[in-house]
This record gives C-alpha cells, sequence and structure tokens, in this order.
C-alpha cells in the first residue's frame, strides 16, 4: 500500500465532516466492527488536525518571538523553545503511521451493515486526493450520499 502522504491527511482533514455523519449507534456498532474501526480512524484523523493546529500555533510564535524563518536549520534544531515542534512532528508521523495501519486492516474488513459500508466508503473518499482525482472522489461522495437514502429513516 502507498505510504500516505503528509499532504492527503492534511487534505483529508475535510473530511471528518463526512465521517461524523456516520452513525455509531451502540446496537449498529456491536454488529459491525467496521463501524469501531472507522471510529478511531476519525479519531486519529481529528487528533491529526489538532496537532497541525498547535505546530502552527507554535511555528507563528516562532516566527513572531524568534525570527524563525531567517534561522538556518542548524539554528532552528538549537532553540529550546522549538523542540515542542519537533515533539509534535514525531507524534503526527505517529498518528501518520497509525491511519495507514487501520486503513490496512479496513481492506480486509468486511461490512456487514450499511452503516459500515458507509463508513469505509467515507473514509476511501476522504484519503483519494480529490485535486488528483476529482472524478473518482465525487463518485465516492456520490455513493455514501446513495447509501445514505436508501436507509429506512428512524
Amino acid at each position: 500500500m502507498a505510504r500516505l502522504s503528509r499532504r492527503k491527511l492534511v487534505a483529508g482533514m475535510s473530511a471528518v465532516p463526512w465521517l461524523s455523519d456516520v452513525k455509531l449507534a451502540t446496537r449498529a456498532t456491536a454488529a459491525d466492527p467496521v463501524l469501531v474501526l472507522c471510529g478511531y480512524y476519525a479519531d486519529l484523523i481529528r487528533h491529526g488536525e489538532a496537532l497541525l493546529r498547535r505546530w502552527s500555533d507554535r511555528e507563528a510564535w516562532l516566527g513572531k518571538h524568534r525570527d524563525w524563518f531567517s534561522l538556518s536549520d542548524d539554528e532552528q534544531k538549537r532553540l529550546p523553545e522549538a523542540q515542542v515542534l519537533y515533539a509534535i512532528d514525531a507524534e503526527y508521523e505517529q498518528c501518520t503511521r497509525e491511519c495507514v495501519r487501520v486503513l490496512r486492516r479496513l481492506r480486509n474488513m468486511p461490512a456487514v451493515t450499511v452503516e459500515g459500508a458507509i463508513a469505509k466508503l467515507s473514509i476511501a473518499a476522504e484519503a483519494l486526493e480529490p485535486d488528483d482525482y476529482p472524478s473518482a472522489h465525487r463518485v465516492l461522495l456520490s455513493a455514501v450520499a446513495d447509501l445514505r437514502a436508501l436507509q429506512p429513516r428512524s
């Protein structure tokens, strides 16, 4: 499986609203382990997004208070206030690797409910770069909408 790039993970952050539409009702979750794994994936995406915001805030602070952008790479690495950036980067990398592991598990786990199939398609739409594959991305989003429309209203 291709490595999930930072660009794709960042682009995928916009799919969190799609993933949050997946109903993780207790009964459905118990019936379909795909929903548990998809919920975990959504949590990872949200955590990655929070890490990116923290990193951005810290970098902005460093730019304003430590002239960050004019420093060489070596000077940046030696700056004590910048160490949090490197810690965030390491945690973000771990989060990205865990997302890839979850995707690998999902491709081999059959959905046993319509909600599970919707969740898997939502994740596929999230992982697919819309700018690289606009038609395929729209088809996936359309399939998710179709499945939602076909579900009985409760």
